[in-house]
């Protein structure tokens, strides 16, 4: 821990984004766990019976980062972007977002496809199978139009202090609407952050940050993923992958998450990386961590923290969130509490 963050520091960037103003754009899904145990196979097909105990729903992809930065800071106004289809799902996901207290007037509902749900069904603690309901072909240009409007005008009117975008490649996030973000938000003086895709072939140079994990670096640079080495400041290839993106994206800074190793931040004028070993104690479940990574980060660099700061907070807000199940969340309480283990004081 970096002996010169102190919880003082810490309470200060708690009260400050308080008063941030962040939007989402993404592809927004709902997450559903369908929980049981299972002791015997069927007669039908040789297939385990679940006798389902719970079913729970949760906001997935870039509406659980929105259910992120309002755990973190629940007196935020954090706005969701992103297309929901004319369905019960829709509604759901929707009513989850109002009743976290988000706004939710960027979001456009199309008839003409499902809202993209997730349907785990766990037996006996162990995931079995995953249901995926989804459209990923492109999103309509009149609706993603819609979309870039609204996000326009709350760029211009100055009523926002960041963006984030959350590419899941599911048929959003395009070329275009890359482009215009990061122009309209440099334009303005909003901090923009980019959770990338691989499989989106899409460059857009810019952001203020971008959150890649290792693996997905590496594919976003074209390159071999090799194994990592023990030292993350030695690792070769690693700062190879660092150096392609950093000229073929131009973000500000580059934040490669890496499992157990921690996370590394990169940027074209510092010579070696900024190393964050991991905190986690424990890793239950992973999913979801990048979610965290990028809200915890862009939520607290928007309140004034530096980009050391706000990666090493992002670093200890993963750290919680792997070691709970499923797409989970931290707030300050626990950010405090960890800190405090750690030797913050």
């Amino acid at each position: 821990m970096n002996s010169a963050f102190s919880l003082k520091r810490l309470f200060q960037l708690f009260a400050a984004s308080s008063k941030l103003r962040i939007a989402v754009i993404g592809d927004l899904m709902l997450d559903t766990y369908i929980t049981g145990s299972s002791s015997r196979l069927s007669q039908e097909a040789p297939v385990p019976v679940l006798h389902v105990r719970e079913r729970s729903i949760r906001l997935g992809g870039a509406a659980n980062v929105v259910r992120n930065l309002l755990a973190l800071s629940p007196s935020a106004k954090i706005s969701a972007f992103g297309v929901v289809g004319a369905d019960e799902p829709g509604q759901k996901l929707k009513s989850l977002l109002e009743n976290a207290n988000a706004d939710v007037c960027g979001i456009v509902v199309d008839p003409g496809r499902p809202t993209i749900e997730k349907q785990r069904v766990i037996a006996n603690g162990q995931q079995v199978v995953r249901m995926d309901f989804e459209n990923t072909a492109p999103i309509p240009e009149k609706t993603r139009l819609r979309l870039m409007d609204k996000l326009s005008s709350m760029l211009k009117d100055n009523l926002l202090d960041a963006v984030i975008v959350e590419d899941y490649a599911k048929g959003l996030i395009g070329q275009e609407m890359l482009d215009h973000i990061t122009s309209s938000a440099r334009k303005y003086g909003v901090f923009t952050s980019l959770d990338p895709n691989p499989r989106n072939p899409v460059r857009s140079k810019g952001f203020s940050l971008m959150t890649p994990n290792r693996s997905e670096a590496f594919a976003l640079a074209g390159i071999y993923c090799s194994d990592p080495v023990e030292n993350v400041a030695e690792d070769n290839a690693l700062r190879s992958v660092a150096d392609n993106i950093l000229s073929q994206w131009a973000p500000d800074h580059l934040l490669i998450t890496l499992g157990p190793q921690g996370m590394a931040l990169f940027s074209a004028d510092a010579p070696v990386p900024f190393v964050i070993p991991t905190v986690a104690r424990e890793v239950f479940d992973v999913s979801g961590a990048g979610d965290t990574v990028i809200s915890a980060y862009t939520l607290y660099h928007a309140a004034g923290a530096t980009d050391q700061e706000a990666a090493v907070i992002s670093n200890q807000a993963a750290g919680i969130v792997v070691a709970k199940s499923g797409t989970a969340t931290t707030d300050t309480a626990e950010l405090t509490k960890s800190f405090a283990e750690a030797g913050c004081r």
